[in-house]
Protein backbone atom coordinates (compact mmCIF):
# COMPACT_ATOMS: atom_id res chain seq x y z
CA UNK A 1 0.00 0.00 0.00
CA UNK A 2 2.87 2.33 0.87
CA UNK A 3 4.39 1.66 -2.59
CA UNK A 4 1.10 2.54 -4.26
CA UNK A 5 0.88 5.86 -2.34
CA UNK A 6 4.48 6.67 -3.35
CA UNK A 7 3.76 5.89 -7.00
CA UNK A 8 0.59 8.02 -6.92
CA UNK A 9 2.49 10.89 -5.25
CA UNK A 10 5.29 10.75 -7.84
CA UNK A 11 2.78 10.51 -10.70
CA UNK A 12 0.82 13.48 -9.33
CA UNK A 13 3.99 15.55 -8.99
CA UNK A 14 4.99 14.72 -12.53
CA UNK A 15 1.63 15.96 -13.76
CA UNK A 16 1.32 19.02 -11.57
CA UNK A 17 4.83 20.45 -11.99
CA UNK A 18 4.61 20.94 -15.81
CA UNK A 19 1.13 22.44 -15.44
CA UNK A 20 2.37 24.86 -12.80
CA UNK A 21 5.40 25.82 -14.85
CA UNK A 22 3.22 26.46 -17.89
CA UNK A 23 0.62 28.41 -15.91
CA UNK A 24 3.30 30.50 -14.20
CA UNK A 25 5.10 31.25 -17.45
CA UNK A 26 5.08 34.86 -18.53
CA UNK A 27 2.58 35.51 -21.27
CA UNK A 28 3.72 37.65 -24.16
CA UNK A 29 2.13 41.03 -23.75
CA UNK A 30 0.62 42.52 -26.86
CA UNK A 31 1.12 46.18 -27.60
CA UNK A 32 -1.89 48.42 -27.71
CA UNK A 33 -2.60 48.65 -31.43
CA UNK A 34 -3.57 51.83 -33.25
CA UNK A 35 -7.25 52.65 -33.63
CA UNK A 36 -6.50 54.76 -36.72
CA UNK A 37 -4.23 52.64 -38.94
CA UNK A 38 -4.91 48.94 -39.46
CA UNK A 39 -1.73 48.00 -41.34
CA UNK A 40 0.68 48.74 -44.17
CA UNK A 41 1.73 46.12 -46.70
CA UNK A 42 5.24 46.52 -48.09
CA UNK A 43 6.85 44.36 -50.72
CA UNK A 44 10.28 44.71 -52.28
CA UNK A 45 11.07 42.71 -55.41
CA UNK A 46 14.67 42.96 -56.61
CA UNK A 47 13.98 42.11 -60.24
CA UNK A 48 11.44 44.91 -60.41
CA UNK A 49 13.20 47.36 -58.08
CA UNK A 50 9.98 49.18 -57.43
CA UNK A 51 6.74 48.33 -55.81
CA UNK A 52 3.64 49.79 -54.32
CA UNK A 53 2.84 49.77 -50.65
CA UNK A 54 -0.65 49.97 -49.23
CA UNK A 55 -1.72 51.51 -45.94
CA UNK A 56 -5.24 50.82 -44.74
CA UNK A 57 -6.85 53.16 -42.24
CA UNK A 58 -9.56 51.91 -39.89
CA UNK A 59 -12.13 54.17 -41.55
CA UNK A 60 -11.64 52.33 -44.87
CA UNK A 61 -9.21 54.78 -46.48
CA UNK A 62 -6.65 52.96 -48.60
CA UNK A 63 -3.48 54.94 -49.24
CA UNK A 64 -1.34 53.89 -52.21
CA UNK A 65 2.34 54.61 -51.61
CA UNK A 66 5.41 54.56 -53.81
CA UNK A 67 7.98 53.99 -51.08
CA UNK A 68 7.09 56.88 -48.73
CA UNK A 69 5.39 59.06 -51.35
CA UNK A 70 1.61 59.01 -51.39
CA UNK A 71 0.28 58.45 -54.91
CA UNK A 72 -3.40 58.36 -54.14
CA UNK A 73 -6.27 57.43 -51.84
CA UNK A 74 -9.58 55.74 -52.12
CA UNK A 75 -12.31 54.75 -49.71
CA UNK A 76 -13.01 51.04 -49.70
CA UNK A 77 -16.57 49.77 -49.81
CA UNK A 78 -18.15 48.33 -46.67
CA UNK A 79 -18.21 44.92 -48.38
CA UNK A 80 -14.48 45.03 -49.06
CA UNK A 81 -13.74 46.19 -45.52
CA UNK A 82 -15.78 43.27 -44.16
CA UNK A 83 -13.67 40.85 -46.22
CA UNK A 84 -10.48 42.39 -44.88
CA UNK A 85 -11.67 42.44 -41.28
CA UNK A 86 -12.75 38.82 -41.64
CA UNK A 87 -9.14 37.69 -42.19
CA UNK A 88 -7.09 40.48 -40.57
CA UNK A 89 -6.29 40.67 -36.91
CA UNK A 90 -3.31 42.64 -35.56
CA UNK A 91 -2.99 40.11 -32.74
CA UNK A 92 -2.81 37.24 -35.24
CA UNK A 93 -0.14 39.01 -37.30
CA UNK A 94 1.84 40.01 -34.22
CA UNK A 95 1.95 36.41 -32.95
CA UNK A 96 2.57 34.92 -36.39
CA UNK A 97 5.58 32.68 -36.93
CA UNK A 98 7.16 34.32 -39.96
CA UNK A 99 10.01 31.85 -40.25
CA UNK A 100 13.66 32.44 -40.98
CA UNK A 101 15.07 34.82 -43.56
CA UNK A 102 16.92 33.26 -46.47
CA UNK A 103 20.56 34.07 -47.11
CA UNK A 104 20.09 34.58 -50.87
CA UNK A 105 20.45 38.04 -52.34
CA UNK A 106 17.83 37.98 -55.08
CA UNK A 107 14.53 37.36 -53.37
CA UNK A 108 11.46 39.22 -52.23
CA UNK A 109 10.89 40.96 -48.91
CA UNK A 110 7.37 41.09 -47.54
CA UNK A 111 6.25 43.02 -44.48
CA UNK A 112 2.99 43.62 -42.72
CA UNK A 113 3.49 46.77 -40.69
CA UNK A 114 1.32 47.15 -37.61
CA UNK A 115 1.10 50.35 -35.59
CA UNK A 116 0.96 50.78 -31.86
CA UNK A 117 -1.22 53.40 -30.16
CA UNK A 118 1.64 55.93 -30.42
CA UNK A 119 1.96 55.43 -34.19
CA UNK A 120 5.21 53.46 -33.95
CA UNK A 121 5.74 50.81 -36.60
CA UNK A 122 5.86 47.13 -35.68
CA UNK A 123 7.41 45.35 -38.67
CA UNK A 124 6.39 41.71 -39.16
CA UNK A 125 7.95 39.82 -42.06
CA UNK A 126 11.30 39.59 -43.76
CA UNK A 127 13.39 38.56 -46.71
CA UNK A 128 12.52 35.31 -48.53
CA UNK A 129 10.99 33.76 -45.43
CA UNK A 130 11.26 30.01 -44.95
CA UNK A 131 9.32 27.94 -42.46
CA UNK A 132 6.79 30.56 -41.49
CA UNK A 133 3.33 29.27 -40.74
CA UNK A 134 1.65 30.65 -43.84
CA UNK A 135 2.95 34.22 -43.59
CA UNK A 136 3.52 34.60 -47.34
CA UNK A 137 0.07 33.25 -48.16
CA UNK A 138 -1.54 35.51 -45.56
CA UNK A 139 0.40 38.51 -46.92
CA UNK A 140 -0.77 37.86 -50.49
CA UNK A 141 -4.37 37.33 -49.36
CA UNK A 142 -4.32 40.82 -47.83
CA UNK A 143 -2.44 42.28 -50.81
CA UNK A 144 -5.05 40.88 -53.22
CA UNK A 145 -7.81 42.55 -51.20
CA UNK A 146 -6.03 45.90 -51.59
CA UNK A 147 -5.79 45.75 -55.37
CA UNK A 148 -8.59 46.86 -57.65
CA UNK A 149 -8.97 49.01 -60.78
CA UNK A 150 -7.92 52.13 -58.88
CA UNK A 151 -4.70 50.67 -57.47
CA UNK A 152 -3.97 48.77 -60.70
CA UNK A 153 -3.48 52.05 -62.55
CA UNK A 154 -0.39 52.70 -60.39
CA UNK A 155 0.89 49.15 -61.00
CA UNK A 156 0.47 49.72 -64.72
CA UNK A 157 2.53 52.92 -64.51
CA UNK A 158 5.31 51.05 -62.68
CA UNK A 159 5.20 48.33 -65.35
CA UNK A 160 5.47 51.00 -68.05
CA UNK A 161 8.52 52.49 -66.33
CA UNK A 162 10.09 49.06 -66.03
CA UNK A 163 9.62 48.41 -69.78
CA UNK A 164 11.30 51.76 -70.47
CA UNK A 165 14.21 50.85 -68.17
CA UNK A 166 13.52 53.76 -65.87
CA UNK A 167 11.93 54.22 -62.48
CA UNK A 168 8.75 55.97 -61.47
CA UNK A 169 10.89 58.36 -59.43
CA UNK A 170 13.06 59.27 -62.43
CA UNK A 171 10.21 59.54 -64.91
CA UNK A 172 7.52 61.28 -62.85
CA UNK A 173 9.09 62.67 -59.67
CA UNK A 174 12.51 63.89 -60.88
CA UNK A 175 12.08 64.46 -64.62
CA UNK A 176 15.16 65.60 -66.47
CA UNK A 177 14.47 68.96 -68.20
Amino acid sequence: MKKLKTIILIFTCLLIIPVMLTACGKKEELPEFSDETMFTLRIYQPWFYESLHYTLQSDGTLIVLYYDTELGRETLSDERMKKIKKIFSPEKVYKMNVGKEDERTDGTSRYIILYDSNGNEIEIGGYELKGGAGFNSYFYDLYALMEDDYTKQFSDILDECNRECTTYRDKYMNPIP
